[in-house]
This record gives structure tokens, C-alpha cells and sequence, in this order.
């Protein structure tokens, strides 16, 4: 085929990877000094370049090429870039075509298989550009591995394992009543572990299995959507529309991303941008020691985009979350009953400081899943093939009294009834509450508390848990929608513990074996937490109050009521409890009875009161 000719100038070295401007493109990369670099040109379907363009060394600066070329048309055409005389894909490719199917190492004999697509920037309409905003305090976050979440047989989705699945599950979501929908690395990345010191070359050429990295948390190509995530052969489209069914149902999408040490905070805000203005993704999730968060903090374009970090203290950003580690280990000693934990979990439940926001879990991909966190005291990890040394050894687990599956029927209860603990300790805690998927029908991973590795049944969601876990998943819907309903249990500010608007009663009490002096002897596991939904509500409307009334213990306990104001009564509305446990009152005198391991929400209402000339008829008519 004749080469094409195309018209070259110097381009623009500000930002790395490919940028449409007017007719044509700028191409900038940076190469290791002393290297040849030249840019190929493929056109789609053809197995060799079109045209291979040496970049002069007058087109450096710094150690970056950039080059400018128009008469390209993105439809028909694909690059690599070769270095040194190997073919190299771009680092900041915004698409890559042809790498195979997940877990897949390239084709090393056909050398111009993977290739870098152009990207098209008309995705969004005027109309598609408005953002779902959500505050932090109205967030419920929902967090998902884009494969594993639709993978499984019973996922009751056309196409599986990829973003156009998830899509497919939005109904679900809605239903669910989540917000958000977090996504653990769903960016390029290789997801076979070669060792660091093996050349790709060697070991294409081996005759071994080598492990996976099915969660992505590696260094990547942070400008592409996973290819292995799409069902079709556009990536960057795929993902765009998933965006936007999200979007259309008012759910935010929030992508994680992994940075190295090694990585160019350029680079990683530049990611970050690519991702927020061209796809309108709603926030980032940051993991790694290569992580910029002051860069990232204080960049004007992502001033309303949420950002969480492991650490986000000392910022005075609201748009910035911490990843708080340290509910999920104090909640999960509470849960299990462990002594001196009842100050930690009140300070958990109540923390929300004006700087930040906290994003509170009990489970997440790394560790147990809510499941075997009540059904495994031990690690499983022995299908990792690292003798069960992987993975985090205590994780303030309790398997209720039998190591894993049982048919024993008492212990299932009691099990199902802790992890329905663990929702209303994190769904009615101030902060941003964060479930991991498949964790609101009772998913396992069988034990193994470090899935990094299993691309299988194990590391897949089981949705055949789903159809068995139905009364599970309506606990949870009517939790999260409770939670959306009283403002008080999710507020933008902390609460006080103090009367400060004057209502009569503090924002928030706590209450023990006496109305307003909580138990916190370091033996108590339980608590009454009282809300006075006044602070919470607008002034026109009338005042109620909630009570969490809480025993992590293995008998029953009594706490103590405060007084209610006249014509006003306490009704319990959620329970942790089976029903074969319901009692025909659960009050005596002014105290609830709270059976062993359980969590009665209660909120006031108004006496039924008969009406007085109903009792004088009654009175003077006897029946």
C-alpha cells in the first residue's frame, strides 16, 4: 500500500498522550535520552503500519517528542510508537485495541496486534452534562469489581463480566437504593503477574500458568477503559454509556485508582482530569504511594468531584472523604462482643468532622466479606497457592460457634441476625456508608480473605445466593431507604450532644441502665443512641425521635427510655431479631428489652387516643 502523506509540524509538549486541536493531532511522548522514537500509523484491519514517522530530534523538549499532525481521520486509524526498535504502546493511550481476553498475555509473534485507538470527545450532549451532584451526607456508596460483580452463571445478565452488565444490573441498584457505584481499577492494566525481572518476551514463550492480578491494583494505562471489560470492541464507548445510564437513574459512578511510587503526579492528575471531563466521572477513590493528594486537593478542576483517600485529615476540602479503617476494626470488635470497644464504636458511629468526609465499611475486597466475617474465625487462602500465608491473619472475626458452612439451623440464625447487626451499625452511623457488593445477600468467598488472584467461582459474585438471600437484600432496602428518610441519622455536620437550637432535648444521647447516662464500663456491650429528629428536619415540621437500641451481648438486656413529650409513644420499626422472637411487648415500664445480639430501632408516634364522647357512651351504654 502506497504511504498516505500527511502534514508534520512540531506540536505542543504540554500534555502527554493524544489531544484532537482543529484538523489534526498532537502526539507528545516521553523517551529515555538516547532513544530513536517514530510514530506508526495503521490503518484499521491492515496486519502492518501504513507509515512509520521518525520524529526528529528538533521535535524534543526536555526528554518529551511532540509532534503535530493533521489529515488523520480517527475512524480509520490506529498508532503504536517505536522505541529503540521495539514497538511500544503509548503510556497514556486513551484507548488500546486487541489485547485478548482477560488474563491473556499478548501476541509477542504478531507484534502490531495491540494498538492505541483514537478517542472521540463527542460523548456527552448539552443536556447529558449535568452531573447528579450528591452530597457526601446523602451518599451510599456501592462497590464493585466490574468482572467479577455479572460473572457468575446465575447474574441474570445478557453480558457478563463487563461494564455493559453492570449496566444491566442498574435497575438492581435503584431498587437497592444506593447512590453511588464505586469500581474497583477498571483502567488498562496487565492482569498476568510476570516477575518485574522477566522479560515479556521469555515468558510468552514459557509453557506456565502464571498468577493473575484480578483486582488491578498495579500500575496501568490510566487513560484507557479495560478492554477486557467490554462486551464489544469499543471500550471508551462502552463505559461512556454506562456512565450514562448511572447518571440517568441519579446514581454518581466513582472510579479507584492505584498509583505507585514511581508514578508522575503529572501523570496521575492528568488521569484524573481525562476521566472527570471526558467520561463526567463523579469522583476517584486514590489507593498507592504514589498517590498526590495535595496536587490533587487543590486543583480547581476537580474542586466538585469527590476524592477519597486513606487519609484526608488536615484538609479543609469538603469535597475530600477518608476511607476510614478504623470503623470497619472497631465496629467488627463490637459486633463479635469483645470487651472494651462500646467508646470507640459511639465515637465511629458519631464521627463526621467539617474538614472531610468519612467513608465508613465493615467489609471490603480486601479481607473477609460480611458473610464469612460471621462464618470463619480463620483465613482460608490455600487456593492462593502461598501456603495460607497471604492475607491479613486476624480479622476480628467470629464464626458464631462452627468454622464455615453449617446446616446447623441455630447458628445460621444467629448468623444472619450479625450481619443484619452489621448493616444498621453501618447504615445508621453519621458518615458515608460504603457496602461491598453482593454483601447485602449473604456472598462468600468461602473463607479466603485475599481474592487477589481468583478469576473464578470464588472471586466471582454468587448470585444463586441472591434467590436464597431475598429477605436478606428487603432488610437492607428497607434500612438504606429509613436512613434516606430521617436526615438526622446522616447529617452534614456532627452531632453535639447539646441542645443548641433550643428544641429541649440534645441532637444526640445516650442511654444505659438509666435514661440519659450511657453504660460505659469497658464490660457493656450495649447502648441506647438516642436522635432528636428536630435537628434534622425544617422548623414547620413536627419533631420525633429515633432510638437505637443496641445489645451485642449473648443475653437479654434492658435499657432505659428517656421520657417522651405528652401524647408520644416509642414503636419499634426494625429489628435484627427473627420473628419467632417478637414479643407482644417489648417495653416494661419505661425500658426496652432488647434480646441477645440484637439491634431494635425504635421511633416515636402518636397515641391512639380515644376519643372522650366514644368513652362517656361507652360508659353509660355498656355492651
Amino acid at each position: 500500500m502506497k504511504d498516505r502523506k500527511f502534514s508534520l509540524k512540531k506540536g505542543n509538549p504540554r500534555t502527554l498522550g493524544v489531544t484532537q486541536e482543529e484538523k489534526g493531532y498532537h502526539f507528545v511522548l516521553s523517551v529515555p535520552e538516547g532513544k530513536e522514537v517514530s510514530l506508526l500509523l495503521y490503518q484499521k484491519g491492515s496486519p502492518e503500519p501504513e507509515q512509520e514517522i521518525p520524529l526528529p530530534e528538533s521535535y524534543r523538549t526536555g526528554s518529551v517528542y511532540a509532534v503535530y499532525i493533521s489529515g488523520i481521520r480517527p475512524e480509520r486509524y490506529e498508532y503504536n510508537y517505536r522505541i529503540g526498535g521495539q514497538i511500544v504502546w503509548d503510556p497514556c493511550a486513551q484507548v488500546l485495541r486487541g489485547l485478548g481476553a482477560f488474563g491473556e498475555l499478548p501476541n509477542i509473534e504478531r507484534p502490531h496486534t495491540v494498538r492505541c485507538g483514537f478517542f472521540s470527545q463527542k460523548f456527552f450532549s448539552a443536556e447529558e452534562e449535568k452531573l447528579p451532584e450528591i452530597p457526601y451526607e446523602d451518599t451510599v456508596i456501592y462497590k464493585v469489581h466490574v468482572r467479577g460483580y455479572t460473572m457468575q452463571k446465575n447474574s441474570r445478565v445478557r453480558r457478563k463480566g463487563t461494564f455493559a452488565g453492570l449496566q444491566e444490573k442498574i435497575p438492581y441498584f435503584q431498587e437497592l437504593g444506593i447512590t453511588a457505584l464505586e469500581l474497583m481499577p477498571a483502567y488498562e492494566f496487565q492482569e498476568v503477574m510476570i516477575p518485574e525481572d522477566m522479560p515479556l518476551e521469555y515468558a510468552c514463550k514459557l509453557e506456565r500458568q502464571f498468577p493473575l492480578n484480578y483486582w488491578g491494583y498495579t500500575e496501568g494505562y490510566y487513560f484507557a477503559p479495560k478492554s477486557a471489560y467490554s462486551y464489544g470492541l469499543d471500550p471508551a464507548r462502552e463505559f461512556r454509556d454506562l456512565v450514562k445510564a448511572l447518571h440517568r437513574a441519579n446514581i454518581e459512578c466513582i472510579m479507584e485508582f492505584y498509583f505507585p511510587r514511581t508514578c508522575s503526579p503529572l501523570l496521575a492528575l492528568s488521569a484524573l482530569r481525562h476521566w472527570s471531563l471526558c467520561y463526567q466521572v463523579d469522583g476517584f477513590h486514590l489507593v498507592g504511594e504514589g498517590v498526590p493528594r495535595k496536587l490533587l486537593a487543590e486543583d480547581p478542576l476537580l474542586s466538585k468531584t469527590k476524592l477519597l483517600f486513606r487519609d484526608a485529615g488536615g484538609n479543609e476540602y469538603r469535597n475530600l472523604a477518608e476511607y476510614n479503617e478504623g470503623f470497619q476494626r472497631d465496629m467488627r470488635r463490637w459486633l463479635k462482643g469483645d470487651e472494651d470497644c462500646l467508646g470507640a464504636t459511639i465515637a465511629r458511629m458519631r464521627r463526621n468532622p467539617d474538614t472531610h468526609a468519612v467513608i465508613n465499611y465493615m467489609a471490603s475486597q480486601d479481607g473477609f466479606t460480611l458473610q464469612d466475617l460471621v462464618s470463619f474465625d480463620k483465613k482460608h487462602n490455600e487456593a492462593n497457592r502461598e501456603d495460607n500465608q497471604d492475607g491479613v491473619s486476624y480479622n476480628h472475626s467470629w464464626n458464631c460457634g462452627v468454622e464455615g458452612p453449617t446446616r446447623r439451623k441455630s447458628v445460621r440464625v444467629l448468623r444472619e441476625r450479625q450481619v443484619k447487626n452489621a448493616f444498621l451499625m453501618l447504615l445508621f452511623s453519621q458518615g458515608v456508608p460504603l457496602i461491598y457488593g453482593g454483601d447485602e445477600f449473604g456472598n462468600s468467598q468461602q473463607g479466603n480473605n485475599n481474592a487477589y488472584c481468583q478469576d473464578n467461582e470464588t472471586g466471582w459474585i454468587d448470585w444463586g445466593r441472591a434467590r436464597r438471600g431475598q429477605a436478606l437484600i428487603d432488610f437492607v432496602k428497607e434500612a438504606i431507604a429509613f436512613r434516606k428518610e430521617h436526615k438526622v441519622l446522616h447529617m452534614a455536620q456532627e452531632p453535639k450532644g447539646t441542645d443548641y437550637r433550643s428544641l429541649g432535648y440534645p441532637d444526640i444521647s445516650y442511654h444505659g441502665r438509666h435514661a440519659w447516662y450511657g453504660d460505659l464500663d469497658p464490660v457493656s456491650r450495649q447502648i441506647g443512641i438516642m436522635y432528636c429528629e428536630g435537628y434534622g428536619q425544617k422548623d414547620s415540621q413536627p419533631q420525633g425521635f429515633l432510638y437505637l437500641a443496641c445489645n451485642l451481648h449473648w443475653e437479654q438486656q434492658r435499657l432505659a427510655l428517656p421520657h417522651l413529650p405528652d401524647k408520644m409513644q416509642w414503636t419499634v420499626v426494625l429489628k435484627t431479631c427473627t420473628d419467632e422472637e417478637q414479643k407482644e411487648s417489648w417495653f416494661e415500664e419505661d425500658y426496652v428489652l432488647v434480646p441477645a445480639r440484637t439491634i431494635l430501632i425504635l421511633a416515636s408516634s402518636v397515641k391512639e387516643v380515644v376519643h372522650a364522647s366514644l368513652e362517656a357512651f361507652q360508659d353509660n351504654y355498656p355492651a
